[in-house]
């Protein structure tokens, strides 16, 4: 199944055709690079993969850590985000994927980076910031925080997300709301949301954070959150390449 213009659903914040339902499905796992190789290096060999249709997702980004966690820093170097518009999208194409009798998952990384063996199924929403109608640049910055809901209800979720994407202006592309659904560890079902804020550019980032100083807020919407982390994003891969 071919799936059009997917990749710019995930920098642009916003359902775009090939994404109309307001839910997705991410599948994620953590690499660590092997040494003397550079995190570009795991980038080119992914995009010059040529994606099998019937096993590909609809996107793929890396996403590389800046300033992470001790940690995530301690074990890995960065991320790998698979997107698909469905549950059912998904299922297909793992199942298709098991059935092979061989070949590739659409990546080779095994000569560049050690990748982990288990990885996580969220769903993500998004709400879209002031930039989202901009072109993104093919690297760009995106900060992320996990958060306690403390019992708050969705819209409590959704009220908080809104209210990041009014504060950080002018330069941000938008947030994106993601529940872990499988995978982890261990927690209470509904009791933590992450968001995940991407910028346009490395220079709108560090523009909104430097307005961020002086407007230091308050966490609303009933969740407090964690010290985030910073991300440098690579587009990797889109279903209409």
């Amino acid at each position: 199944m071919k799936i059009n213009s997917i990749i710019f659903a995930f920098l642009a914040i916003i359902a775009l055709p090939a994404f109309s339902q307001s839910t997705i499905v991410e599948r994620t796992f953590a690499c660590s690079l092997i040494g003397g190789y550079t995190i570009q290096d795991a980038v080119s060999v992914m995009r010059a993969f040529e994606w099998d249709e019937d096993f590909a997702p609809g996107a793929v980004l890396v996403r590389e850590a800046a300033y992470g966690t001790t940690s995530f820093r301690e074990d890995w170097d960065f991320i790998v985000n698979l997107y698909y518009p469905s549950m059912a999208d998904l299922t297909e194409k793992r199942l298709a994927f098991r059935a092979r009798t061989g070949g590739s998952e659409g990546y080779d990384l095994t000569d560049v980076a050690r990748c982990s063996n288990a990885p996580r199924l969220n769903s993500v929403d998004f709400v879209p910031g002031q930039a989202v109608g901009d072109d993104p640049e093919e690297t760009t910055v995106q900060i992320s925080t996990i958060c306690d809901r403390n019992g708050a209800p969705l819209s409590g979720v959704v009220t908080a997300a809104e209210n990041i994407a009014n504060l950080m202006g002018p330069n941000l592309r938008g947030v994106q709301i993601v529940n872990r659904q499988f995978g982890g560890p261990t927690q209470t079902m509904g009791s933590q949301v992450g968001y995940r804020l991407t910028f346009n550019t490395p220079d709108g980032f560090a523009t909104a954070m430097d307005t961020l100083r002086t407007n230091q807020p308050e966490q609303a919407g009933g969740v407090s959150c964690n010290v985030p982390s910073a991300w440098l994003i690579h587009r990797v891969y889109s279903g209409n390449n």
